[in-house]
């Protein structure tokens, strides 16, 4: 019993004397300089919308004291949100260390599909379905969308048809097939779906979205047994709007 409870007493004295350790440490670390800002951004590849060197003029527009000066009076949940703050931005993560290094881990946003509304200035949609604005230094190469579109409301929430739009683009990028053939998603007068492919002199008519995926199975058929066979440049037209029929209109 006694062997117990002297276990038990010096477990806590270890982590006391850890935490006044700890805490010894944190009141040193808060004392070292700033020395440098090191800022890591992801997706780097697909998404060129910022560089690094504009999340650090970001952090110098804050007016906060940060580099040479003490890392305890640098608040890092303020940065972070400053920076989160730009519509590229899905997350920011900022840290300090006891070298005096200043760590900003940025998370780019991804865009899926490039809007371009009939008459209207156009927009992406990311991978999560937030709106990103038009960039004069990056222009990416996506599917896009065009045609009888409505904008977004002023709360930036997504429309029926823009949260259609979104769906099935996340589909046609992710499949093995359809994200190297279907180029362009077109809206037309009448709310109806067509579709442009990259190879193939046709356009493809899908109609509404009711049983869309029945309808690609059955496109992706004809392609593989037909078109592979009889070539790709023969149909004008392929009529997609009847879910258990493909009607193909020769040039």
């Amino acid at each position: 019993m006694l062997n117990k409870v002297l276990k038990i007493l010096s477990w806590i004295l270890i982590a006391a004397w850890f935490v006044v350790i700890m805490g010894f440490v944190s009141g040193e670390a808060d004392k070292v300089l700033c020395n440098r800002i090191e800022v890591t951004l992801s997706d780097t590849i697909f998404s060129r919308f910022i560089t690094q060197s504009e999340i650090k003029g970001i952090l110098e527009e804050t007016g906060m004291h940060i580099q040479g000066y003490p890392l305890g009076q640098i608040n890092t949940r303020k940065l972070e949100t400053t920076i989160e703050r730009n519509p590229y931005i899905g997350n920011a993560e900022v840290s300090k260390d006891i070298s005096g290094k200043l760590e900003v881990n940025v998370d780019l946003r991804v865009p899926l599909v490039r809007i371009m509304p009939d008459g209207r200035r156009g927009f992406y949609l990311d991978s999560e379905g937030t709106l990103l604005p038009l960039s004069e230094q990056f222009t990416p190469l996506l599917l896009l969308a065009s045609g009888n579109i409505t904008n977004p409301g002023e709360d930036g929430k997504l429309g029926e048809r823009l949260k259609e739009i979104h769906m099935f683009s996340s589909f046609l990028t992710g499949h093995p097939f359809w994200k190297d053939q279907i180029v362009q998603i077109y809206v037309n007068e009448s709310g109806e779906y067509e579709l442009i492919p990259r190879v193939g002199a046709h356009h493809i008519l899908l109609g509404s979205m009711d049983q869309w995926k029945r309808k690609l199975e059955n496109l992706e058929l004809l392609y593989r047994q037909g078109l592979s066979r009889y070539g790709w440049n023969i149909y004008g037209t392929i009529n997609l709007k009847y879910t258990n029929q493909v009607i193909c209109t020769k040039r």
